[in-house]
Formats: C-alpha cells, sequence, structure tokens
C-alpha cells in the first residue's frame, strides 16, 4: 500500500491533508477489512509512531486481531490510548451510542491538552467511527452534535482526526463540506454519485461500475482527482507470545 496514500488518509500532522475523512460503500461490499489493513499498514510507518487509533463500534466486531480486548469503559478507553497503538471500543448499549461517541471525542481532545515533560513526546490521534450513519445530524440536512462539529472543524489544529464510515456519500452532513480531505468509496450508487457531483464537484461515472468485488477508489477532495485500487489482501495479525513464567515449581526447590 502507498505510504502516501496512507499518510493523508490518517496521518494528523496539521498539514491541509489532515482533516477529516470518511469511507462510504454499502452493506457487505467489505469496509471493515479494508479500514483494518489501512490503519494495520499505518502502523507500520515510523511517522505514525506517536498515533492513537479509536475504533469505535456500534456493531461490536473488529478485525485488529487477538490481541486487542474490545473495551466498553469510557475512562478505560481513553487510559488505553495513553498507552496502546489501537484502541477498540464497543458501547454498553446501543441507545447511548451517541453519547458516548460525544464522550470519547471530548476526552481525547482533553488528552490531547495535556501538558508534557519537554522530551515527552506530543500524540496524535485518529477516531474512527463506524455506522456514523446512525449519529444524529447526519444527513445532508443535519446538524451533528457539537462535539462532532469539534472533531470535523478543530481537529486538525490539535492533531486529531476523524474517520467517518457510512452507507451513503448523502449520510454526510453538508457541515463536513470543505472539512473533509479524502474520501474511500468502496459500492456505492448512482444516488451517491449524484450526490458527489451536487456537493464536491467529482463525477464518479466512470469508476460506478468497477467499484464492485471489495474494489475501492481514493477521492482526493483537495485535488479533486480518483485514484482506483484493486482487491487487497486482509491484515494479518500474529498474537503476541505469551512470555514464559519465571515461577518455579515447589517441587523443583
Amino acid at each position: 500500500m502507498s505510504q502516501h496514500l496512507i499518510e493523508k488518509l490518517f496521518l494528523p500532522d496539521g498539514s491541509p491533508y489532515a482533516l477529516s475523512s470518511a469511507m462510504c460503500a454499502r452493506s457487505g461490499s467489505g469496509k471493515t477489512t479494508l479500514l483494518t489493513r489501512l490503519v494495520a499498514d499505518a502502523r507500520k510507518n515510523p511517522k505514525f509512531k506517536e498515533t492513537r487509533f479509536i475504533y469505535v463500534s456500534v456493531k461490536e466486531e473488529h478485525l485488529f486481531g487477538p490481541d486487542i480486548e474490545p473495551i466498553s469503559d469510557i475512562g478505560e478507553a481513553l487510559k488505553s490510548m495513553r498507552k496502546n497503538p489501537i484502541t477498540v471500543f464497543y458501547p454498553m448499549d446501543a441507545e447511548y451510542y451517541e453519547g458516548e461517541v460525544d464522550s470519547i471525542i471530548e476526552g481525547v481532545f482533553r488528552l490531547s491538552s495535556e501538558k508534557r515533560k519537554k522530551d515527552e513526546p506530543e500524540p496524535s490521534f485518529v477516531i474512527i467511527i463506524d455506522d456514523a450513519n446512525i449519529l444524529k445530524g447526519f444527513d445532508s440536512r443535519g446538524q451533528p452534535s457539537p462535539m462532532v462539529k469539534k472533531l470535523t472543524i478543530a481537529g486538525r489544529s490539535k492533531r486529531i482526526r476523524g474517520m467517518f464510515i457510512l452507507h451513503r456519500l448523502a449520510n454526510l452532513p453538508r457541515l463536513m463540506n470543505g472539512n473533509l480531505s479524502s474520501l474511500i468509496i468502496m459500492n456505492i450508487s448512482q444516488m451517491d454519485n449524484d450526490y458527489g457531483k451536487k456537493i464536491f464537484g467529482i463525477e464518479f461515472d466512470s469508476i460506478i461500475g468497477e467499484l464492485g468485488e471489495y474494489r475501492w477508489a481514493y477521492v482526493d477532495l483537495l485535488k479533486e482527482s480518483i485514484s482506483k485500487y484493486n482487491p487487497i489482501e486482509p491484515a494479518v495479525f500474529k498474537p503476541k507470545k505469551k512470555k514464559k513464567s519465571r515461577a518455579r515449581s515447589i517441587f523443583s526447590l
């Protein structure tokens, strides 16, 4: 995978590309598999050494490997982000998904603003919100919550990026027009093409028919260009080897 593409998608470095991004595709298109591979490739890039990824999923599923234990307590999730490169958060009750997403965003902004020692590296954060389309305000005329607005508008200056995973481009609130730098699209409909043309000024006609069977495209919203990609190989996470216990048997004494 091109590291330049990975950096434009995820690197929270304050550059013009450090705005939030979105991934849009119908159910069953392979969004989770693709996302996992992209994040895994980002973790191999030294520029992401101090970047913390948090994946928020109301579906309670992830593919980041057996060593990533999902967390359902916001305090524990924020504690995890202090030391772990990837944190997976499952809401305790889907009914409160919206409020918990807001609390996660608020907590990440607090972490980013903490005072640090001079020799302490400054962390950056990527908040990935799956099924963002079920959040209040996620439609073309909606107003998202104040915390989602803060993530979208103020995140870049705080080294925080958002990635919103949706089923349709039309689920994106108008607030995000001009506040996104990148799109990942997979299997989309003609209605999404019409929306993309109207809102982003980009024609998807030439690629819609080529995006089935797990093929995908990266849309550079700053340059208004599209790059097509074949299906990717899923990321493979090997379980960490357990340390051998140094405890001696009482029978060997």
